[in-house]
């Protein structure tokens, strides 16, 4: 046995002693963490590799440099090279044969085009980079997977049934169609149907479900218009106070905010903290207008029964909603306990200049509470890993920017700072919304009987996480794209893009053009009968889904509101102008450049190697084990014939096999194969050179080996009898 072999072999043996002592030691000795604690211990690991990574080895490292600039160490001095010193029993010459014969068998893997020293570094640093991107890609992706929760869907789908449609006990807000109906369906849904509960501790049971809980209490909140709305553009709703049933001069009462909050629903709201400008500063987009979230007159539900029946009876006296109301929102949070789900719900009416309502309904389904014991072990590896390739990913941008600065000018590299900044402010947000969180059920456990927690904030911070997220998955698949251009399908398209972006515009801007004049046409003619066409975009919208072949939706009826003939003009316009003429013209300018760029493509690629070619030669020692361990590995087998009768038999295979003509090379291209056929035969010359001294190495050893053994049976007290005994 070998002594490189035998070490590997003793090593294998000491690790599994080791292994084997631990487990049994760990088995028998009781040492067992609960799961929670098991996960407490993991996550205090990955806190401490963290802080030693990132704060850690910078330091240290800065410590040893000081030293090791300000106190040098000497250098190392090594004696002189002696011939006696040469020691001839540690040279084999049959080791050396052997290890000359894998070098050039790997030589002749070797020719001349694998020789471009600028083209076989520019595919280590896309092996490179295919390592790095691709790993993050990768397991950012699987991060996207092992946190998204299914049970959202069904969530927010059952809210919106439950309080958009009628039920045995309370009505559904698709059921109300005037504004003065509004309070009859707050004193069914939002009240009767949450009576049950403790109501001291601010958490009311659900009738429909029994697991969900309502936090705090339900807020009110209108939108009034300043002064009647006529035209396309947006409304101003009012910001001044009022005295109860909206009377003026307003008047600051004493002692207002010390008792029930009587006049606040006359008093507009306005946002003091921050956050709440930062976080809620958007629009709820209706059918008619866009309603700000920052702007309105709130009025709070009690957490009993009946307090909130006198808060209603006294806003219905006092009449707060009139016809100037333009909107109505209720929000409110419920909180699933068996799911640990917050469903953050608003619901909202909207009033037509003609007396009716439209109702809306956002029920925003969330997890916001991240129990350790909950967390499985395959999410917590799973961010343990993204957290290390992150680390990777911010090292290597790092070390290139260090010693090449210049990089940084480039788009590319532009790119990679933009994904390290969303990294870190995605971990940010995290930790804010985290922090937002505990604190507001700090709050719920000592809130009073007037307090609106809005859990609205932590609710657009996840959001807010989950678009931060969409952005990392576009940037890294950008740069994924960059580092795939080795291939000639992504190289060929890219050249395309750049070669016909002029033309593609051009036909691009028509198309918008047609698309806009046609679509606010067809709102014109059909947009108050018809909601497809209600408005210019989504009369876009619906042609551009016509036009791609979604048409089960849109009939020829559907146009024909100005007219039976300009109907089917329109129509005919829509399903063969724009679906056809548009689209093929479109379609074809792009076949074309991609034609073009293919030829381009082709004639420079056949001077090179490609991508796969270079891997095969670079990591041949791996394919050769993975092909080993899979099986896959070639013999040569004889099966009682030849050499040369097999090579003929394979060539008459290849024959066979190639019944097309042979595509036609140019000059240069013979020229280099020729070449490279004769560096081939050369290399197997040697191959074989170097195979037939082995042999004699062998053959010559054998015979010393079988001379030595003979020599030990020789007898040595007396000598060989003479040939000449015989005949005296």
């Amino acid at each position: 046995m070998e002594p490189k072999t035998r070490r590997h072999l003793l090593m294998l043996l000491t690790t599994v002693i080791v292994v084997t002592c631990m487990g049994v030691m760990i088995h028998f000795s009781g040492f067992d963490h609960e799961s929670m604690t098991a996960k407490n211990i993991l996550l205090a690991v990955v806190i401490v590799l963290f802080f030693q990574m990132t704060i850690a080895d910078p330091i240290k490292f800065v410590i040893i440099a000081l030293e090791m600039s300000l106190w040098p160490h000497a250098m190392a001095k090594y004696p002189l090279y002696r011939k006696e010193d040469d020691n001839m029993n540690n040279y084999n010459r049959l080791d050396f044969l052997k290890l000359r014969l894998r070098s050039m068998k790997s030589k002749m893997r070797i020719t001349e085009r694998y020789r471009n020293e600028q083209l076989n570094l520019e595919f280590r640093n896309i092996v490179h980079d295919l390592y790095l991107y691709g790993s993050y890609f990768l397991v950012l992706t699987g991060v996207v997977l092992v946190s998204r929760n299914e049970l959202t869907y069904y969530n927010t789908a059952t809210m919106n049934d439950l309080f958009m449609f009628n039920r045995s006990i309370y009505v559904g807000l698709n059921e109300v169609y005037h504004l003065n109906q509004l309070f009859d369906f707050i004193q069914s849904s939002l009240v009767e149907a949450f009576k049950r509960g403790d109501a001291a501790v601010g958490i009311s049971k659900w009738t429909h479900i029994s697991q969900a809980r309502l936090l705090g209490v339900v807020r009110l909140r209108q939108l009034r218009l300043a002064k009647e709305q006529f035209g396309y553009g947006s409304p101003e709703y009012t910001e001044q106070p009022y005295k109860p049933d909206w009377q003026l001069p307003y008047q600051q009462y004493h002692y207002a905010d010390k008792y029930w909050r009587v006049y606040d629903p006359w008093v507009p709201m306005v946002p003091t903290e921050f956050l709440e400008k930062l976080v809620l500063n958007f629009n709820h987009h209706g059918q008619v207008h866009d309603y700000p979230e920052l702007k309105g007159y709130v009025a709070l539900l009690g957490r009993a029964q009946q307090n909130t029946q006198k808060v209603l009876e006294f806003l219905s006296d006092y009449n707060w909603l009139t016809y100037n109301t333009s909107a109505v929102f209720m929000d409110f949070t419920l909180y699933n306990i068996d799911a640990d789900m917050f469903s953050v719900c608003t619901l909202w009416v909207e009033q037509t200049p003609f007396g009716g309502i439209i109702p809306n309904i956002c029920c925003d389904s969330i997890q916001l509470i991240v129990n350790t014991l909950e967390i499985s072990y395959t999410r917590l590896l799973i961010l343990l890993v993204y957290l290390i390739t992150f680390l990777e990913f911010i090292q290597a941008f790092i070390v290139n920017i260090w010693y090449e600065p210049s990089k940084l000018r480039s788009i590319w590299f532009k790119m990679d700072a933009f994904i390290i900044v969303v990294n870190i402010i995605l971990i940010a947000v995290i930790l804010w919304r985290a922090s937002i969180v505990a604190s507001m059920l700090k709050r719920l456990e000592g809130a009073n009987k007037l307090e609106f927690l809005d859990f609205r904030i932590p609710g657009r911070l996840y959001f807010l996480c989950n678009m931060l997220t969409g952005f990392l998955i576009s940037a890294t698949t950008l740069r994924l794209w960059k580092v795939l251009q080795f291939a000639r399908v992504f190289q060929i398209f890219t050249r395309t893009l750049f070669s016909a972006w002029m033309p593609l515009l051009i036909t691009c801007s028509t198309t918008v053009i047609f698309l806009g004049a046609f679509g606010i046409a067809t709102c014109v003619i059909n947009g108050n009968n018809n909601s497809y066409f209600m408005h210019a975009f989504t009369s876009v919208v619906s042609i551009l889904c016509f036009s791609f072949g979604f048409k089960s939706e849109i009939r020829p009826e559907d146009l024909f509101h100005g007219g039976k003939y300009l109907g089917v003009i329109l129509y005919a316009t829509m399903g063969f102008v724009i679906a056809v003429l548009l689209m093929n013209v479109f379609s074809s300018l792009m076949n074309t450049y991609f034609i073009e760029a293919k030829t381009l493509g082709d004639a420079k690629f056949k001077e090179q190697i490609t991508f796969f070619q270079f891997l095969r030669v670079e990591f041949d020692n791996a394919f050769r084990i993975l092909g080993r361990m899979l099986c896959m590995e070639k013999f040569y087998k004889r099966n009682g014939r030849t050499v040369a009768e097999n090579v003929q038999i394979m060539l008459d295979k290849r024959e066979r096999e190639n019944t097309n003509p042979p595509a036609e090379k140019d000059e240069h291209l013979l020229q280099v194969e020729y070449r490279e056929r004769i560096e081939l035969t050369l290399s197997i010359s040697s191959v074989l050179k170097i195979q037939m001294e082995i042999l004699e190495n062998l053959l010559f050893a054998e015979i010393e080996e079988q001379k030595k053994k003979h020599k030990k049976h020789k007898p040595k007290d007396k000598e060989p009898n003479s040939p000449y005994d015989s005949m005296v």
